[in-house]
């Protein structure tokens, strides 16, 4: 049981000294600014700029801020929901309208066709 104990009295000791650890960080970061936080490691990364993308299509129809667009599963079809308090079906090879679809409310964050196959 010696053994045991000894061991047991270890991990307490170690334990013991992370905490102590812990606890000067947070005292270190404590009274310091957001700027010197992210710079104590070095300089921040640069942001990664996005792909070079190619406008292939433009659909003009919402006139608020598009919130969402998804695909259906044929791959023929978007719908798209905006600010303006619509959803609107789109066919993306033509760009032409399929269907709008008023809303009660303007407060539409999301949409999305229903992916199962068959329907």
């Amino acid at each position: 049981m010696t053994d045991m104990e000894a061991r047991i009295e270890a991990a307490k000791a170690e334990v013991a000294n992370l905490k102590a650890e812990i606890e000067k960080v947070r005292a270190e970061k404590k009274n310091s600014t957001m700027g010197a936080i992210a710079t104590s490691n070095g300089p921040l990364k640069d942001i990664r700029r996005p792909p070079n993308t190619k406008m292939r299509r433009l659909l003009k129809g919402h006139f608020g801020k598009v919130y969402a667009m998804n695909w259906a599963p044929d791959s023929q079809q978007l719908v798209s929901a905006s600010q303006d308090g619509k959803l609107i079906i789109w066919n993306s090879l033509t760009t032409n309208k399929v269907q709008a679809i008023p809303l009660r409310s303007s407060w539409v964050m999301t949409c999305a066709f229903e992916q199962s196959k068959g329907n």
